[in-house]
């Protein structure tokens, strides 16, 4: 079903718009439980350095960057009897779930070495192909759905459900599946492909569902262009949006806290195994508890937003994230256990106020571009974001990588490895002190960021004046 420039858009139910949605679910469970043990299961189970697995997760991630604007660009020119993106939702679905539960079998290839290297990055590259072909024309289908404003904003918030869902999945049970399995080697493999199988067959419903959507109106084929220069548009013009300073500042806060995030899930699994002493469940009710606590607080947030203003809401949690990740450095096995509960919900509910914040000046950056460019360029804004968040979804592995190799960390698992205290110690800092930093760090970037309700309503009274 397609629809021209001049036609009425074609209404899309309910039920349409739930199978659309629940894509989110699936994307949403396998980026977090590879974010959560991606790093770990390199080092413990497929006998990489830290420093390796880390570097290796650092290629995927920046590689993904990369390819996001390309595909972008060849989804809105491909012309399919299916349209221009159903064909890459298929695709993708496969390899997604695929690639995923590769990933996570590949210790029983027996391979070792430099070969072992080598094929952990061509299974990253291959799971990041497949997350970009299947989301990168998945999020550029919601203006046909729902094409007003209203309606938009009601199928997002589908959308939203969905993902914190699949976040929850992800990040609490994932170390659930893992410990039902047998808790090592053989509990990987089991996640790997019990969450495989179940995010490929959601990302396959949407395909399916996709049939029945509407479909951008048939383009005519362009006149040859030169290759160079279609190739290189996507990353001049995100160059030209971070000319714009409120949301070139808002993009490095945003980086600091994703690299929280980031530092936080990869260091997770060690720390908890490690330090804590608790098996790989005791991480999926942490996160749970996180999970359930930060939707619980939205509404708090969206009040504290309204009373202070969104920069000063912004640095107040920033503070109080970084505080509460800080709290960990502290933490002795003498510690009564209901703080393991209570850092679960003020760290939880921080980091969604955090995020909350980010989101609600995005949209105060993209209108004070417009304003002061003439020029609708929300599209390379979001692209220029979804970068930032590959990469500070590799600063942390990295960043922890390279920590537990200069420590000293025995690779390897069992209850007959004693990793040495310098490790245990660097362990402890990755999931306080080397996040609190980055909060630390974000906060002078927000007290530099001046973008408010009152200058937008200046320029746009200013751009009132001169179309006069």
């Amino acid at each position: 079903m397609s629809h021209g420039a001049g036609d009425q858009p074609a209404r899309v139910g309910l039920a349409a718009q739930l199978i659309w949605a629940s894509g989110s679910f699936g994307t949403g469970a396998l980026f977090n439980a590879m974010a959560l043990f991606a790093l770990f299961f390199m080092t413990n189970f497929l006998g990489l350095s830290p420093a390796l697995a880390g570097s290796i997760l650092l290629v995927a991630r920046v590689y993904d960057g990369v390819i996001d604007p390309l595909i972008g660009a060849v989804s809105d020119r491909t012309q399919h009897r299916w349209g221009p993106r159903r064909i890459y939702l298929l695709i993708g679905a496969l390899a997604l779930g695929g690639s995923f539960a590769l990933f996570f079998n590949l210790a029983r290839l027996g391979v070792d070495g430099a070969a072992s290297a080598l094929l952990v990055t061509a299974a990253l590259l291959l799971y990041s192909t497949a997350y970009s072909l299947f989301t990168i024309p998945y999020l550029a289908m919601p203006p046909d759905i729902a094409p007003d404003y209203q309606a938009r904003t009601r199928l997002m918030s589908y959308r939203v459900f969905f993902l914190l869902a699949g976040v929850m999945a992800g990040s609490a049970g994932a170390p659930a599946l893992i410990k039902l399995s047998g808790g090592e080697q053989a509990g990987y493999e089991t996640m790997g492909l019990v969450l495989g199988v179940a995010g490929s067959l959601l990302c396959l419903l949407v395909f399916v569902g996709a049939a029945s959507l509407p479909q951008p109106a048939r383009v005519q084929r362009q006149p040859a262009i030169n290759t160079l220069a279609l190739l290189a548009s996507p990353f001049t013009d995100m160059a030209q949006v971070l000319g714009n300073a409120p949301f070139r500042l808002l993009t490095l806060v945003k980086l600091c806290q994703l690299a929280v995030l980031s530092t936080v899930l990869a260091c997770s699994p060690y720390f908890f195994g490690m330090v804590l002493k608790m098996d790989p469940g005791r991480i999926g009710q942490y996160y749970l508890i996180f999970s359930v606590a930060g939707l619980a607080s939205v509404p708090l947030y969206r009040w504290l937003i309204a009373r202070l203003g969104k920069r000063n809401a912004y640095i107040g949690l920033i503070i109080c994230y970084g505080s509460g990740l800080a709290s960990w450095a502290l933490w002795t096995p003498a510690e009564a256990a209901i703080f393991f509960h209570v850092r679960a919900v003020l760290i939880g509910s921080f980091s969604t106020g955090t995020l909350l914040c980010a989101l609600a000046m995005l949209p105060d950056t993209m209108e004070y571009d417009r304003l002061q460019s003439g020029q609708s360029r929300e599209g390379t804004m979001s692209g220029v974001f979804t970068f930032v968040e590959n990469l500070a979804g590799a600063l942390g592995p990295f960043i922890i990588g390279l920590m537990l190799e200069a420590n000293g960390l025995i690779k390897g698992s069992g209850p007959g490895i004693v990793q040495p205290p310098a490790v245990l110690a660097a362990v402890q800092w990755g999931v306080s002190l080397v996040p609190a930093a980055f909060c630390l760090i974000a906060i002078p970037l927000l007290l530099r960021y001046r973008l408010d309700a009152q200058m937008l309503a200046s320029l746009r009274n200013s751009r009132s004046l001169h179309r006069h």
